[in-house]
């Protein structure tokens, strides 16, 4: 028997009426359900099979959902379907309407596996390391200072960077904050990292692209203080001028559960498309 996990943003459905439709769908088709714990609490299940169990995970949300549930579970080898209920959903495949064909396309076996590069990043090499799909940024804890960052590839110093931050990203993050800063999109199949500068205090600061297997790090300059890294946007640490963060490409990947390999470009357009606003 399939066994899909569910995993829900209490803020994006906070009357759990979508998560009780998909619920209901997988139910009528046949499936066994397995929860998330934080989406079991909500539900009041007492008794349940934990998500991790199951065979793909269906998220429901926006962006910031799906990027909680691919490191949360990323380590679990789940495909992920994201199922947008937020507002652009970049990396959402179907919209709640789409659920039955969906489930349809699963228990066929009709679909592809979408891998997602994702990074890991080390605070002066200690403690357990943090793991983002979108991207690291490092910034001011008060945004309207400027932050000085030394940028090293390799271990050779490539740039100094004085404005409001730094963004490393992934193929997939090419969309999210670091398009907002001026950078370039990158496909998701292209293996590389992607370092964005945000308002950068030179006019010839511009985003770099490195190769997937290079090791960045980043450094505030001498002096800085409240200065702060975070992950994905969602776990934060602070950082002073003797802390040094190393980046790398991450041996686990994400994997999303796709109808097709060619969504990319075509939602990509229709995404951007919403972005802009409706048209007057």
């Amino acid at each position: 028997m399939l066994r899909i996990g569910i995993y829900t943003n209490k803020d994006k459905d906070p009357g759990l009426q979508a998560t009780g439709k998909v619920i209901s769908a997988l139910e009528l088709a046949g499936c066994s359900i397995c929860y998330d714990s934080d989406t079991a609490s909500l539900l009041n299940l007492a008794e349940y099979t934990d998500a991790s169990k199951a065979d793909a995970l269906f998220i429901l949300g926006g962006d910031g959902t799906i990027l909680r549930a691919a490191r949360k579970y990323v380590s679990f080898g789940l495909p992920l379907v994201g199922i947008n209920i937020g507002h652009l959903g970049f990396m959402s495949e179907i919209n709640l309407p789409d659920v039955e064909k969906m489930i349809r396309h699963v228990k066929r076996g009709d679909y592809v596996i979408d891998e997602r590069m994702m990074l890991e990043a080390k605070i002066n090499g200690e403690g357990r390391p943090f793991i983002a799909l979108n991207d690291f940024i490092i910034t001011k804890i008060n945004r309207t200072h400027m932050v000085q960052l030394d940028l090293y590839v390799n271990g050779t110093l490539a740039e100094f960077y004085n404005g409001d931050g730094l963004i490393v990203a992934t193929p997939t993050g090419s969309t999210a904050y670091s398009l907002s800063a001026g950078g370039p999109i990158i496909a998701p199949n292209v293996s590389c990292m992607l370092i964005t500068p945000m308002c950068p205090h030179s006019l010839y600061a511009r985003s770099i692209v490195t190769k997937y297997s290079d090791t960045i790090m980043v450094c505030p300059h001498d002096g800085e203080e409240n200065v702060t890294f975070s992950a994905d946007g969602q776990e934060v640490q602070y950082l002073n001028s003797a802390d040094r963060v190393m980046i790398q490409r991450s041996e686990m990947k994400a994997k999303f559960l796709r109808f097709t390999n060619d969504m990319f470009f075509p939602q990509l357009k229709d995404k951007l498309a919403q972005w802009s606003g409706p048209k007057k």
